[in-house]
């Protein structure tokens, strides 16, 4: 072991230019994450999924890599990434390329400009992956390459179009609509290029556009010294070794030392499996210079080391110099779906297949594209004993002390066809469904195939190749229908998938397989022997660029009100310096907590805790439990009818009411040693309750609790009925849950202070923290101060559930004197937050011949969880009526209690479901009667006072319907496999206010700025920024004076929670009224004056002793009043029948938005539901366990939201024409959710797509039933593919 480094045994790197040292203090898993976090504390890079999966972690590298030590710029997800790792590297955060003190990148300030911020929360993550393209490609890159970049990125709030925008006008092939916004921008902006505000010539002008990375050349002493590096580096960490090695040799030194050893390069597996324990020795191959070699021979033969962004080069390159390896580019356009950019640029060929060697269930494509074209691999246990394998001998082959040398890919004629396919449950950044890889060898100038290699993923951990099937082929012709259903009936013989939850059923997976076999012959079939209707279905749908169109009046006389400014934090999440819960600086000696769950059957009794194991770990300092806590053992104190009306414990006492309940507490040093060992505590139970638990609204009906668990809401009879009733129609639907995704994950910092303590926390609910906590711990409500600057997304989640966190980590706080952070894991999130209300009804009604409805009688269920707090059936009622005309409805609803977390708020909670309810039951009318889904809507829409027909027909032109209807007919008739439909779907949002809440304006006097704090929580909907353009707008004051500041409880006590849509109204109608109050006070001085500046106005108010401070507590009480919100949308959906996947080609959305305060945070209010819809309605999936209730989608690899590829091709969004509004604040309407109940029409127009694929197979005209969310299985399960329906003519 000689040939280590003795003298440097510290791994050194740079961030923003500054040098770090790690030595053996740090372990193989402390992240590069979390160092850059809570070492360096650069809080701009932020944390979320911990897997790779989410992109709010990506920060930029520079180094020089083997084997050319080539200066490389890329992307890199810190929180997959070990700190150890990072020896020679630059590290570059969203600090480092631009602050408010050396200037805003470009990057930085476009994003900002196109309004493509909202929580913030992901931002650093997107502006770092932009970067490192921007830097990698010298800013050569086209529109296409940019949006299909950010497979790592998901955003939660925006809906990305803005995003997409900002970047794709970076592009050398920019279009003209974006370059008019940016000069359009560059006009309205009151900020530079830079961000700064500069009185004379600009010095920020980047000169740092250079870029920290471009001042770094070849031959300065960091790259240097990086070069002369081949000397192993041995990290002694105590429990662990870590070994940096250049060397292959070392690595077999190191392999033949101890059996106890673990091979890391990038890490990036950790994404898939999660490492839970390192072995003693950990060898970091990552820049061992033997792995990184790519050459051809006879073969391609590519280095185990080399990236897979790097491979994707290389077959790229190759493919167009060389045709034997033309099959590359198929290859390549693979394994553009494989992971994301910063996970390729660092997970290595090596580790893919390594990942399944020692899991055979995973889904390698490498390992699929490999072994389809009859590649090899080579193995070697020493420096000299190298061994070439076929893949399937090398899983099957004893792997210790051996490493992955290289992979051989060989050559093949031009009589070869390759194709390959990966089906996903959405367009990027997930693992296959299925993946699948077909070979066919041709005798020369034949059709007659001499071999056929048939190769699966995804089928069973075994399962590789369809040997049967390959052998029947030989000698055939594969392009004529007998041999297609030959092949065909082999492969539903030799294909047998296994259950495993949570990936998609057996039956789909087999059939899916079936269906890309046909696939891949109609892809491949010569054009005389296939019916050109059949052409299309051989290609995997992919949608083209996006693009966007925002049309929306402003009105300039009443600037800065209803101007589309740029939000007033817009620079500062663009650079980091955005703060949220968890970005209070690192102080010594706080500590951090976990929840302990009981991971057992509701309704099990627990008796006590043994925490001893847990207490033993290093690091960890303490143990809580219900016993510890000294008040009020509730979340949720029940003072709050009707939202909260019964307690919620903080810690499971007795009874466990759902699988995973946080009954216990562990504090530890870190962050990830506390979550370890909450795991080693034990808890024993008096009882464990064997009963299968009740877990869904069906369950508890057919349950003898079922009279106990069911509670009758609300019931509406009808004050008329119709007598001419011609049709009779009878149905039920199920609508299922959703996790509300927060990219900022449940938080709560609490630092006790000398007089009670300041609790940070993720909530939209300041005063219901703030009671919480204070019953908990027994002291006064005025000790307990409640500090939220800004919330990550919180789409309903952080209304009553962030008290939960909140409590306890103010009880560890409290206990023992010292900051306690708490942040909840995603998985934990997942476990025991609630999620969207499941709604089930069963429905009856009577129609006349036209379909005007004669009766109806609904009666829905909706799914509480564990506690009867925030019930929404009532609600839900009111929104089912949506625009119609109602006297002939009856409508009962209930709620019911099921043993799962207690479910909450979610964006859009109660419309989306009634308005669901009452489409589909239109869609069934029209089904049965054979009429026009929208004339029987328009049929049933109620009369008086209903300006929704005049929109409907606004729409219809302004999405050119009828044309395009005739284009969808001329599609689908020449088009067998692929199926067009269009949807048009109207809304009335039925909006309420919630209070109270207030606003309190201060104004200085020695310059005339102003400040405002008020009582609600900015959480990525522009509450800020709105109530700043009202408070300029109504005193006359320059915006640039206005600064909000964060909310709080001792300035705004006793407010209500911020959701509903409602909160930016409320407060600034608050704001509005305290502006008058200070106009008030004004006047005099006005008079006196005559001709003022705002700062002479101001100066002189003061100096006359006039109050320039005021506030406003704005209640239900107050002068405004409930109005309807309108909107219609037009939505166009393409599905790839053979598949189940489908591409949203445009949606025309109409929105009644009033007088907008601000139109562009409104757009993106729109457009961010909107997408939070689709995912509802198409990806988003939740699978539980139906034996415990345990959720098995608890991470970024199972649960699927929509990324920037699933939405719209062509989003349009227009606000209604010459609007004003009454009744709301300043004419304006709320924006923030109606959008996400238009969403709804993807699932009809899946449905009537998928209908007319039905129709062509022969089948009767039947109503088309696609469970809902529409994922992949149940799209392609619904059209009821026979074999025989697979032909070629």
């Amino acid at each position: 072991m000689e040939s280590y480094d003795s003298k440097m045994p510290k791994i050194i790197f740079k961030i923003n230019g500054r040098r770090y040292e790690v030595d053996g203090k740090y372990g193989p898993d402390v992240s590069l994450n979390e160092y850059i976090r809570n070492v360096a504390d650069l809080k701009g890079t932020k944390a979320m999924c911990l897997e790779g999966g989410c992109g709010a972690c990506v920060v930029a590298v520079c180094a020089s890599l083997p084997p050319t030590n080539e200066l490389k710029i890329f992307s890199v997800n810190s929180c997959l990434v070990s700190v150890l790792s990072c020896h020679g590297w630059d590290i570059i955060t969203v600090e480092g390329i631009g602050n408010r003190n050396i200037g805003y990148h470009e990057i930085q300030s476009r994003l900002a400009n196109f309004h493509g911020t909202q929580c913030g929360y992901c931002t650093p993550g997107w502006i770092m992956n932009m970067y490192s393209i921007y830097e990698s490609k010298n800013k050569k890159f086209s529109m296409t390459e940019i949006e299909n970049s950010f497979a790592s990125n998901i955003c939660r709030c925006t809906g990305y179009r803005p995003i997409a925008d900002a970047f794709k006008s970076f592009a050398t092939d920019v279009d003209d609509n974006l370059k008019a916004t940016i000069i359009d921008l560059e006009d309205l902006s009151n900020l530079k290029s830079c961000g700064i505000h500069c009185k004379q010539q600009c010095r920020h002008k980047n000169d740092k556009e250079k870029s920290l990375l471009s001042t770094r050349d070849n031959n300065d002493e960091w790259c240097i010294l990086e070069k002369g590096i081949t000397k192993m580096i041995v990290i002694d960490c105590g429990t662990h070794k870590w070994f940096k090695t250049y060397r292959l040799l070392d690595v077999f030194k190191v392999m033949a030392s101890d059996d106890n050893y673990k091979l890391i390069a990038g890490n990036t597996g950790q994404g898939v499996f999660h490492v839970q324990e390192y072995p003693r020795n950990v060898i970091d191959i990552f820049n061992v210079s033997e792995l990184k070699a790519s050459m051809i021979d006879e073969n391609l033969i590519i280095g185990a080391g080399v990236p897979l962004s790097e491979m994707m080069e290389l077959f790229l390159k190759i493919s167009a110099e060389n045709e034997d390896f033309a099959y590359l580019k198929q290859f390549y356009d693979h394994m553009d779906l494989v992971a994301h950019i910063p996970v390729r640029n660092i997970g290595t060929v090596g580790g893919n297949l390594y990942m399944k060697y020692v899991n055979n269930e995973f889904q390698s494509d490498l390992f699929l594209l490999f072994e389809t074209v009859g590649g090899m691999i080579t193995i070697a246990d020493n420096i000299r004993n190298f061994k070439k394998l076929s893949f399937p001998e090398f899983l099957n082959t004893n792997m210790n002390k051996h490493i992955i040398i290289n992979i051989l890919l060989p050559p093949l004629s031009l009589c070869c066809t390759v194709k390959t396919y990966k089906i996903m449950p959405r367009s990027q950044n997930a693992h296959a469904v299925v993946n699948a890889g077909f070979l066919f060898q041709f005798k020369k100038n034949t059709y007659t195939l001499e071999k056929a290699t048939i190769v699966y993923g995804s089928i069973s951990p075994k399962f590789i190749h369809a040997s049967k099937t390959e052998n029947l082929l030989i000698n055939k012709d594969p392009y004529t229908d007998e041999t297609l259903q030959l092949a065909l009936k082999s492969l539903q013989e030799e294909i047998n998938p296994e259950e495993a939850p949570p990936e998609p059923s057996s039956a789909y997976r087999k059939m899916l397989a079936l269906a890309l076999y046909y696939k891949a012959i109609l892809s491949t079939c010569p054009d005389d022997k296939l019916n050109p209707k059949y052409r299309s279905g051989g290609e995997a749908i992919k949608r083209d660029t996006s693009k966007g169109v925002q049309v929306f009046d402003t009105d300039k006389s009443i600037w800065p009100l209803n101007q589309p400014v740029t939000k007033l934090e817009a620079m500062a999440q663009c650079s980091g310096e955005a703060t949220f819960a968890n970005d209070l600086l690192t102080e010594t000696g706080e500590v951090y907590a976990a929840f302990v769950t009981a991971d057992v059957n509701p309704g099990s009794i627990i008796k006590g805790f043994d925490a001893s194991k847990a207490l033993k770990m290093p690091g960890v300092i303490a143990f809580y439990s219900a016993k510890d806590i000294p008040g009020k053992n509730s979340f949720c104190p029940p003072i709050y009818p009707p939202l909260v009306i019964e307690d919620e414990e903080i810690l499971c006492d007795k009874e466990v009411k759902f699988y995973g309940q946080p009954a216990g507490i562990i504090v530890a040093q870190r962050d990830k040693i506390a979550n370890k060992a909450a795991l080693l505590v034990k808890i024993n139970y008096e009882t464990v309750n064997k009963n299968k638990p009740l877990l869904t609204i069906e369950d508890v009906l057919e349950s003898p609790e079922k009279d106990k668990r069911v509670t009758n809401n609300r019931t509406v009879e009808p004050t008329d009925t119709g007598n001419d009733v011609k049709c009779t129609i009878y149905g039920n639907l199920k609508l299922g849950s959703q996790i509300h995704y927060t990219m900022e994950p449940q938080t709560c910092v609490v630092k006790p202070t000398e007089d009670g303590m300041e609790v940070y926390s993720s909530t939209q609910w300041l005063d219901q923290v703030n009671v919480a906590v204070a019953q908990c711990l027994k002291v006064n409500v005025n000790s307990v101060n409640v500090i939220v600057r800004r919330v990550g997304g919180g789409y309903g989640a952080k209304i009553s559930r962030a008290s939960q966190i909140a409590c306890a980590a103010a009880l560890v706080s409290y206990l023992r004197g010292e900051t306690c952070r708490f942040v909840l894991p995603l998985e934990l999130n997942v476990k025991i937050i609630g999620k969207r209300l499941p709604t089930s009804c069963k429905f009856e009604l009577g129609v006349n011949k036209e379909g005007v409805i004669q009766y109806l009688k609904n009666t829905f269920y909706q799914d509480n969880g564990c506690s009867q707090n925030e019930t929404t059936a009532s609600v839900t009622l009111n929104h089912f009526m949506n625009c119609y005309d109602t006297r002939r409805w009856y409508i009962d609803a209930n709620s019911v209690i099921t043993d799962t977390p207690s479910n909450t708020w979610c964006r859009a909670p109660a419309s989306t479901e009634g308005i669901a309810m009452i489409e589909y039951i239109m869609e069934r009318i029209a089904y049965n009667l054979g009429k026009d889904p929208l004339e029987v809507r328009m049929l049933n829409m109620a009369k008086e006072d209903n300006p929704i027909l005049e929109l409907i027909e606004v729409l219809k032109k302004d999405a050119n319907y009828n044309e395009r209807l005739e284009e969808i007919k001329e599609f689908n008739d020449n088009n067998r496999w692929r199926k067009r439909a269009m949807k048009i779907i109207p809304m009335t949002y039925d909006l309420f206010y919630l209070g109270p809440f207030n606003s309190l304006i201060s104004i200085y006097q020695a310059d005339g700025s102003i400040m405002i704090t008020h009582g609600g929580t900015e959480m990525g909907q522009g509450i800020n920024t709105k109530v700043a353009q009202v408070c300029a707008y109504i005193l006359g004051a320059p915006l640039d004076k206005i600064s909000v500041k964060p909310s709080s409880t001792f300035t705004s006590p006793n407010c209500t929670s911020t959701g509903a849509s409602i909160g930016s109204e409320c407060v600034a109608y608050a704001t509005m009224k305290a502006c008058e109050i200070i106009l008030q006070r004004l006047e005099p001085i006005k008079q006196k004056l005559g001709k003022y500046t705002w700062e002479e106005l101001i100066r002189e108010a003061h100096i006359s002793h006039v109050d320039l401070q005021a506030s406003y507590f704005y209640t239900t009480a107050s002068d405004v009043k409930p109005y309807d919100i309108y909107g219609v949308i037009a939505l166009e959906v393409e599905v790839d029948i053979l598949t189940g996947n489908h591409d949203v080609r445009r949606v025309d959305l109409l929105e009644d938005t009033g007088r907008s305060l601000s139109p562009q945070i409104d757009v993106g209010q729109i457009e961010g539901a909107f997408i939070m819809g689709l995912g509802y309605w198409t990806s988003e999936k939740i699978i539980t366990d139906p034996n415990t209730g345990r959720i098995l989608t608890d991470r970024t690899w199972t649960y699927k939201p929509p990324g920037i590829k699933d939405i719209p091709a062509d989003f349009r969004v227009y606000f209604r024409r010459n609007a004003n509004n009454e009744f709301g604040v300043l004419q304006s309407k709320a924006t923030g959710e109606p959008s996400f109940c238009l969403a709804v029409a993807i699932v009809h127009a899946l449905r009537e797509a998928v209908r007319a694929a039905r129709l062509e197979a022969g089948y009767a005209d039947q109503w088309v039933e696609i469970d809902v969310p529409c994922t992949v299985e149940n799209i392609f399960m619904s059209v009821g593919h026979e074999l025989s329906h697979f032909t070629l003519k």
